[in-house]
């Protein structure tokens, strides 16, 4: 007896497929990663430039004004480009009638969780040195620069003008 013949079709893929199909997703990813937009120094906006660290000392104008609050008094914000510079006492004694100074330090100025940095300034008057702690945000008010000379306002003037 004998029996019928079926011809076996064995699941082959040809071979153009195996080749065919890695090459066109390797084109394909190779599209996406080349399509997308290339990152650039106005991606994302550029912040606004920042104003130096120091100011010039030697740059004529007007000295900056400090208001030196006490140690323990709550200031009514931060310095600011077109304002006082907001300061609390930290250490030492400021003379009866002091009206000037020179900065002699700048340190501790890295900002807070909210930008605002607390820089810590040794100021000379005349004999004595005193430290304070200056409260503002470095983009946009410069530090307490050593060498600069500065006016002097406690804080009860400066509330006495509000």
């Amino acid at each position: 007896m004998s029996r019928p013949v079926r011809p076996r079709r064995s699941p082959r893929i040809p071979t153009l497929v195996l080749v065919a199909v890695p090459l066109f997703l390797i084109a394909l990813a190779i599209g996406v990663a080349a399509s997308r937009p290339k990152a650039s120094a106005t991606m994302p906006p550029p912040e606004q430039a920042a104003v130096p660290h120091f100011v010039d000392v030697k740059a004529p104008g007007e000295p900056r004004t400090v208001v030196v609050g006490g140690m323990t008094d709550s200031l009514p914000g931060t310095s600011n480009e077109a304002g006082y510079l907001m300061t609390n006492l930290r250490a030492g004694q400021i003379p009866e009638g002091a009206t000037t100074a020179t900065v002699l330090t700048d340190t501790n100025c890295e900002p807070d969780a909210d930008g605002v940095s607390h820089c810590l300034n040794d100021l000379q008057i005349g004999n004595v040195v005193v430290t304070v702690q200056h409260h503002h945000q470095m983009h946009s008010v410069p530090c307490l620069s050593p060498g600069e000379t500065v006016t002097l306002m406690p804080f009860e003037q400066y509330e006495a003008q509000l």
